[in-house]
């Protein structure tokens, strides 16, 4: 212990004396600890557990119960928002039922919610619907009040603050348009739907139906409960017993021991899920120690230089190898210390700050500040092992100094392992091979394979060095002294190289997942519209729109005939899918995809013949006769058709059935649409025909990009429901998101590489400036100067850079093959029972990228450290 105490005492003294090295390492190592506690802290902080969800979710009240309609005891999870249970198999409860299930003494009141739809001014919008009586003692603190007044009435209602609809205005709510006076507006709950409209109890939700619009779930109905004691958890079994699910404010403040908890749905497969997840994350955090490692590994290798003659003095009063080792470590461990607790403090201090500035509710989105403590002290923790860990080669390299070459002020020569190349190539090849079996395993294996290609870098980069080093013979003078300077100290150079390697290898990994997704995806298109279709589409556009759309049309394309297409809604206008019942027998489980046409769109020959492809005679007289045409021959049994009604306003498990008079025809390759109805079948089925299309017809014209954009300006500004699309397959639909992912990684590895390179070349300069005087002494120019540290991070980068963008390939196409198998996993099959082809492999290197990073990076560099190159001359004395 003594030794320790020693060995810190001295490591204090050092660090103090040497600050702006030290300072470098603490900023190396404190840097990631604070964006990691930054960002545990944001997160924390951001995601809202139920037992602070409390007064959002109860309000005042000491328990909120959900009646399951089951028979059978339902076991449910400490929040009671997750339960078993085997089926609905009776009515709700009345309020009588729950008052006496709850037991004499409490008091109840109802809370309902769902989704409604109002008018938004050009059509429907979709928006939560709560009924709660707010000015109820039970409900306070639930929706807190901006201004106005909570509803008195059935016709008020109250809105959350970020709906457009002023107090005193009148909402059209439902289909049905029901007044609604607006009241009051109230705060947003952060884990809410954006609209939201609130009344009281049986006000906006009937009390019998459990209709929604656009098949969203039903209404769900809670009753919170005032009693005269805390709802326990034993209190909570009781009423499971019973088919009630309850969320109980001392439950959640008082959660029961995890053995009294039911397996959650799924134990196994979620088990398995987090322990992949773990393992995924660990490997990532490895990977993110060792190059931290890497970055500040150069600045002890620098230190150990600069300390050699005070070690081999410790050394020659009679210090063992194991103390010196202590020193050198305890470097390591006092700025690894610093740097984690200046990391974490100023990481709080940031997530903080953001928290401030963004709001706790009910002021803003986030819930109460919190600081994962524990976390970050495991984060902390890793600063110190990342401290000790670049501190541990020199330690070693400490223990072997020659103490007389040190007090004579001599320098050392480097020693070659000539064992570590090999050992470092063996980790190369099992890396890639991991790498390899992780495309059709999992995305762990491959992190692991990183972790070893990176290590056999580790080993295998001295070496790279040495050899580029013994090629500078023929260089200017400027470049030839920096190169050299980098091979002789290759304990400094080969972390820096690597350090920047792993960031370029990052940045090319991601940039071809990138760019191969993108390839994926267009591979994987399907297109909405035949190619070169221009439609004007929207399935909830008034026929006032429409009228104003015509003329529009019409005036940017004059004479050009437009077809139409409907789809069925009901009394109340809301959207009806019509679905066959049979065919695709062959293909179960299977994908499909359906476009905005829907899955059986109505319309007249126009829009059969588009559809199909080419003309058919017979097909467009059976669709003239009010006969359906479909693609599919499976789907029609005697010249008819059976369709499945499903109303989207209902959570009906039963669809209504409808037959309809039907032909059949085929379809080269596999269809969006399964055929095409006549607009007289809607009728017959009881239900209203509503324009959804217009569309030019390719055959007819297709539209350049300029008569594209005159057209869809006016056309979207009528109505925000509609939308104008010319299919022009992938091109047309190519998603910018992916190019500012790849950018935003370039970035990211540029400040990784540019910082390791410089802390790299302003070590060397540091180590060199006795060298760098000489030189001036003897007539040099500042500009030579320059050029040398120029050399310095032309060096880092320039070896650096194109090995780790080479390298990143390899990753870069591990992850592209694993996301093509996964996407070929799944078959699809179009609606006329065609299967989808696979595309198999798909893989794109963004070469231009690659280059632009692999170029730009060590010049910028090397312009960079020109420009801040020290050229002030420093008289030293040399010793002998």
């Amino acid at each position: 212990m003594s030794a320790l105490l020693a060995a810190l005492r001295i490591s204090r003294r050092g660090i103090g004396r040497a600050r702006a090295r030290s300072a470098l390492i603490i900023v190396m190592i404190g840097l990631p600890v604070l964006a990691i506690t930054a960002v545990l802290t944001f997160g924390a902080t951001e995601n809202i557990r139920p037992e602070e969800q409390l007064t959002m979710d109860l309000g005042s009240a000491d328990a909120k119960l959900t009646d399951a309609r089951s028979t059978q005891p339902i076991r449910q999870d400490e929040a009671g928002r997750i339960w078993r249970q085997k089926e609905r198999d009776r009515p709700p409860r009345s309020r009588a039922d729950m008052q006496a299930l709850i037991g004499p003494g409490s008091r109840i009141i109802p809370m309902n919610q769902s989704f409604g739809e109002f008018w938004a001014g050009d059509g429907y919008a979709i928006a939560a619907v709560r009924e709660v009586d707010l000015r109820d003692p039970m409900a306070g603190g639930m929706f807190p009040l901006v201004r106005g007044h909570y509803p008195q009435a059935a016709d008020e209602v109250v809105v959350v603050a970020s709906m457009k609809a002023a107090v005193g205005e009148t909402l059209r709510y439902s289909r049905d348009d029901v007044p609604k006076r607006v009241v009051g507006k109230v705060v947003r709950q952060p884990l809410s739907d954006g609209n939201t409209i609130i009344g009281l109890p049986g006000s906006m939700i009937p009390a019998t139906a459990t209709s929604v619009p656009l098949s969203v779930p039903g209404a769900d109905r809670f009753w919170l409960v005032d009693a005269p004691g805390p709802v326990t958890w034993n209190e909570t079994l009781r009423l499971n017993r019973a088919g009630v699910a309850v969320e109980s404010r001392a439950v959640l403040e008082d959660p029961p021991p995890a053995e009294m908890m039911p397996q959650p749905v799924g134990g196994q497969i979620f088990t398995s899920f987090r322990g992949m997840t773990i393992l995924t994350v660990v490997l990532g955090v490895i990977l993110v120690v060792i190059e931290v490692v890497l970055l500040a590994g150069p600045a002890f290798a620098v230190g150990l230089r600069r300390r050699r003659g005070e070690l081999a003095l410790i050394s020659a009063q009679g210090g063992s190898a194991r103390h010196l080792k202590l020193v050198v470590l305890a470097d390591g461990l006092t700025l690894g210390l610093a740097a984690a607790v200046l990391g974490a403090a100023l990481g709080i201090g940031v997530a903080r700050g953001i928290v401030s500035y963004i709001g706790i509710w009910p002021a803003g989105a986030l819930g109460p500040f919190e600081v994962p403590f524990g976390r970050i002290a495991l984060v902390a923790a890793l600063a110190v092992f990342s401290g000790l860990a670049a501190a541990a080669v020199p330690a070693v390299q400490a223990a072997r100094v020659d103490v007389v070459a040190a007090l004579a002020g001599r320098r050392a020569e480097p020693r070659n392992r000539a064992g570590w190349p090999l050992l470092g190539l063996v980790l190369l090849v099992a890396g890639v091979g991991a790498m390899a079996f992780g495309v059709r395993s999992s995305s762990a294996v491959m992190f692991f394979g990183g972790v070893l290609g990176l290590l056999g870098m580790v080993m295998v980069a001295p070496m790279l060095v040495r050899l580029v080093g013994g090629l500078a013979g023929g260089l200017p003078l400027p470049l030839r002294l920096a190169v050299r300077d980098a091979a002789r100290n290759r304990g400094r150079t080969a972390p820096a190289v690597v350090a920047v390697l792993a960031a370029a290898a990052a940045f090319s990994a991601v940039a071809v997942e990138v760019a191969s997704d993108a390839r994926l995806a267009e591979k994987h298109y399907r297109a909405l519209y035949p190619i070169g279709t221009t439609a004007i589409y929207g399935a909830d556009v008034t026929e006032e729109s429409w009228r104003k759309i015509r003329p529009i049309v019409g005036k940017t394309l004059p004479g050009v005939p437009l077809l139409e297409a409907y789809h069925p809604v009901d009394a109340k206008g809301v959207t009806v899918a019509f679905h066959p019942r049979d065919g695709r027998v062959g293909c179960r489980g299977c994908m499909t995809w359906t476009g905005p046409l829907g899955e059986l769109p109505a319309g007249g020959p126009g829009l059969l013949r588009l559809l199909l492809g080419r003309t058919d005679l017979a097909a467009e007289a059976a669709l003239a006769e009010g006969k359906a045409v479909l693609f599919d021959p499976g789907t029609v049994s005697d010249g008819r058709v059976r369709l499945d009604v499903w109303s989207q306003t209902t959570d009906e498990v039963k669809p209504r059935v409808v037959t309809v008079p039907a032909v059949a025809v085929t379809v080269r390759g596999p269809s969006l649409v399964a055929g095409v109805m006549p607009v007289g079948a809607i009728t017959k089925a009881g239900l209203a025909p509503r324009l959804s299309h217009l569309i030019v017809d390719p055959a007819v014209a297709v539209l350049t990009p300029q008569q594209h954009q005159r057209l869809s300006g006016p056309v979207r500004a009528v109505t925000s429901k509609v939308a104008v699309q010319t299919e022009r397959g992938t091109i047309s639909n190519r998603n910018d998101r992916n190019d500012n992912v790849m950018w935003i990684m370039a970035a990211f590895a540029s400040v990784v590489a540019l910082g390791g390179t410089f802390a790299a070349a302003g070590l060397a300069a540091a180590d060199a400036r006795p060298d760098l005087d000489t030189l001036s002494a003897v007539g040099a120019r500042p500009g030579t100067r320059r050029l040398v540290a120029a050399g310095q991070a032309v060096f880092v980068a320039g070896l650096g850079v194109p090995l780790g963008l080479l390298a990143g390939l390899v990753p870069g196409l591990a992850m592209a093959g694993q996301r093509a198998l996964e996407r070929d996993a799944v078959q699809g099959v179009g609606l006329n029972g065609v299967l989808y082809g696979k595309v198999g492999l798909v893989l794109s290197v963004p070469w231009p990228a690659l280059l632009a990073v692999g170029i730009g990076l060590p010049l910028a560099a090397a312009l960079i450290a020109m420009t801040f190159a020290g050229t002030r001359v420093t008289p030293v004395r040399r010793a002998g």
